[in-house]
């Protein structure tokens, strides 16, 4: 029966209300005076977005409270040449110079606890962006709050934020990437242009992000839109290379070398005297004193031994990082990569396995898993002042008025390291997020453009390649935002697919 006979009275409700409202009715209502209109949208935003404030609110507290208990930043021995780089900005041969760069852009604060604040906030604008892009793909604000939270309340993000590194800043570039081509099904040229100078600053940063822009490019191969893809793969590149060149030409200028560092070779060849066999690889004459004398049986596990302590390339003329140096260990290592690819895999498996393990208890002196604790162990928030002396305290002190030195500051720091204690993102945590990321890629396998694929990749990536290269528990903290958005959209693949399902059945 047709609504209007059942119900004839419904036709009237708006007259009968229009009449008991008085004079005014039938007419436009009157505008909500400027106060009640934002007052209005306040209450509106408090609704959808509610649950998240009060976590990022949570988040912002516990930063406050270790800025409150460490005023100082957390210092870690590559922490002093970065405030030392800053004052020339001359290319330096062992890392880039992207993050010495924002430490000139902050130096008129003249505080290096300025830089902290400001990679907490970044830290905290990094959730942010992850939120907003997955209330845009149509998650629930407690379920785009929940994905976000080991980026809102890890102590690792914390301690990671608070330390005088440029993990923070790397990982601020490629979320921001990440976000811009993922914002809209099909990128704009103008948002590709974007990423691909974020993905070059990001590289400038740290030089492992330069295959990411290889992630970006299959990314938009799988989604392929015909001539569009091109001229986004076109954009996003030169894009890219432009930053990456005008630093290139400056460390030619520096060095005599077109290279964005010159440690490439030193770090792949102490990742190779992990498992290289000379009786193999067979090396040339000038490459022989490269082998090492220790079996391969009884070597130490980490690569970071090799780079650090046992490294021979120290004596070649030029340093461990010189040129010659850097060409002499990359085709080593590119020799016993050849001559053992299997060996190399399972070196680079059980780095990237060392990525989702739990990190407690003890384990044997030089192997992965002691490395990792024991890394761990040096980013965390310290229970007493630590002293240190370092080699270039006058331009420290020049940039930084106060001691650079870690302050401890009661009662709050009784917080901060009961807080480290117990709120962790523990590996294996981070592999169900992983594994909750590549299973919403499967569930949508028939949609390419799913949007959850480039986060997912390029979060892989950031694991992949120092597993590949050189090992190191802090790396794994800059692909945790990007696999956090992978697994939110994944879990909505999922119910969405399970919906279906269940509607289908029925």
């Amino acid at each position: 029966m047709d609504s209007t006979q059942s119900n004839p009275a419904g036709l009237t409700a708006g007259t009968a209300a229009g009449t008991a409202a008085g004079p005014a009715a039938g007419t436009a209502a009157e505008p909500l005076p400027g106060g009640a209109r934002r007052t209005g949208r306040a209450a509106r935003l408090a609704r959808q977005h509610g649950v998240f404030g009060a976590v990022l609110l949570v988040a912002a507290a516990v930063r406050l409270v270790a800025m409150l208990a460490y005023p100082g930043p957390l210092l870690y021995p590559d922490s002093l040449p970065y405030v030392v780089a800053a004052k020339d900005l001359v290319p330096g041969q062992l890392r880039p110079l992207g993050y010495s760069i924002m430490l000139r852009a902050l130096e008129p604060f003249h505080s290096l606890a300025a830089v902290i604040v400001i990679q907490h906030l970044m830290g905290l604008t990094m959730a942010v962006l992850g939120y907003a892009l997955l209330r845009r793909y149509k998650l629930p604000g407690w379920g785009a709050t929940l994905a976000m939270v080991p980026v809102l309340l890890s102590a690792y993000a914390v301690q990671m934020e608070h330390e005088l590194l440029s993990d923070t800043l790397f990982a601020f570039l490629v979320m921001i990437a990440v976000v811009a081509m993922t914002w809209w099904k099909d990128p704009p040229l103008w948002a590709c242009a974007l990423a691909g100078l974020l993905l070059g600053a990001a590289a400038i940063v740290r030089t492992q992000g330069t295959p990411l822009l290889i992630v970006f490019v299959i990314y938009l191969l799988i989604r392929f839109a015909g001539r569009r893809t091109f001229a986004c793969i076109a954009v996003i590149c030169v894009a890219c290379a432009f930053p990456l060149a005008e630093y290139a030409d400056a460390f030619h200028k520096a060095h005599g070398s077109w290279n964005l560092t010159t440690s490439d070779g030193a770090f792949l060849y102490a990742e190779a005297s992990t498992f290289a066999d000379c009786a193999k690889i067979h090396p040339p004459a000038d490459e022989r004193f490269l082998c090492l004398n220790v079996p391969v049986s009884k070597r130490w596990g980490t690569a970071v031994f090799y780079l650090f302590i046992g490294d021979p390339l120290r004596s070649v003329s030029g340093g461990m990082v010189g040129n010659q140096a850097d060409k002499l260990g990359l085709n080593f290592a590119l020799r016993a990569i050849s001559a053992q690819p299997l060996d190399y895999l399972r070196a680079a498996g059980e780095n990237f396995a060392e990525t989702f393990a739990l990190h407690s208890g003890n384990a044997p002196i030089g192997s992965i898993r002691w490395e990792a604790i024991r890394s761990e162990l040096d980013y965390m928030f310290p229970a007493a002042r630590a002293d240190l002396v370092f080699p270039h305290t006058a331009v420290v002190l020049r940039w930084d008025g106060a001691r650079p030195d870690v302050r401890v500051v009661h009662p709050y720091s009784t917080f901060i390291l009961a807080y480290q204690r117990y709120i962790v993102l523990s590996g294996p945590l981070l592999g169900l997020i992983a594994l909750l990321g590549l299973a919403g890629l499967i569930v949508s396998r028939r949609r390419r453009d799913g949007p959850a694929l480039l986060p997912w990749l390029t979060g892989i990536a950031l694991l992949l390649i120092p597993a590949a290269i050189l090992f190191d528990v802090r790396f794994i903290i800059c692909a945790v935002p990007l696999l956090c958005v992978a697994a939110g959209i994944g879990a909505q693949e999922i119910a969405d697919r399970a919906r279906m399902i269940r509607a289908t059945a029925s």
